[in-house]
């Protein structure tokens, strides 16, 4: 295992303090994919004392990645690692290579940053980044929808309608649904729901998504005991009923 070093001081620094009393409204999402997340802990703690939703992956073959809709990937090269070659398709274009020493030639095509670097410098790059990667469209695609039965998701707007009347969500709910709608039919561990909608750096218990899976299912007027959207499948996760 190669020896760690650690990120220069400026990466250690407290991030800015969230004024009190404020929350956060739903903003972008970030993704993170580096062999040693930790390490990049301080980036990752000023992104969300920023409102960024961030979420951290270990390397780049996830299955889940391409059910993540996100506004920048930021990738990891600075172990010598190759990883990103393989990344699946995934809801943005926008892509930030963090390189250094370790980095193999040739170096990535796209957004850099020698790393590492001071703090100010990283959040600017990225907030530059994270507000190009959602153009205004022309006009919708059925990309921007989901369907299923009498379900219909629309991404871009984030809303839900069930036989035409709208169903308020709540963020964590609205990605349960679309993550478990783009299986297509295929049964989802909790680990995977999870790492799908909070990333693998979540340190919750698989029972939170048993709590929002009831919530989702309250919502949908769907009766756990026979259901028309969501099945369980006992010792292992869930489903959407064909």
């Amino acid at each position: 295992m190669p020896s760690v070093e650690r990120p220069n001081g400026s990466m250690n620094e407290s991030p800015v303090p969230f004024p009190e009393g404020a929350f956060c409204e739903t903003t972008k999402r970030i993704v993170v994919i580096s062999p040693f997340p930790a390490l990049l802990q301080g980036l990752v703690s000023e992104l969300m004392a920023r409102c960024y939703d961030v979420l951290t992956f270990h390397n780049a073959k996830e299955p889940i990645l391409p059910l993540l809709q996100n506004d920048l990937i930021v990738v990891d090269r600075t172990w010598g690692t190759e990883e990103d070659g393989t990344i699946a398709e995934a809801a943005t274009s926008e892509r930030l290579y963090l390189i250094g020493e370790r980095t193999p030639s040739p170096v990535p095509a796209g957004h850099t940053l020698a790393w590492p670097a001071a703090l100010e410098t990283a959040i600017a790059r990225i907030e530059s980044l994270a507000g190009q990667s959602n153009p205004p469209a022309p006009a919708e695609t059925a990309s921007d929808r989901l369907r299923f039965k009498d379900v219909e998701m629309d991404l871009k707007r984030m809303t839900v309608l069930r036989r035409g009347a709208k169903i308020d969500l709540t963020k964590t709910e609205f990605d349960l649904l679309r993550v478990l709608l783009s299986s297509d039919g295929g049964v989802l561990t909790r680990q995977a729901i999870m790492e799908a909608i909070w990333g693998d750096g979540y340190f919750g218990g698989s029972n939170s998504v048993d709590v929002h899976i009831k919530s989702l299912r309250q919502k949908l007027g769907d009766d756990p005991k026979s259901p028309v959207y969501i099945a369980t499948v006992r010792g292992v996760g869930y489903r959407i009923v064909e």
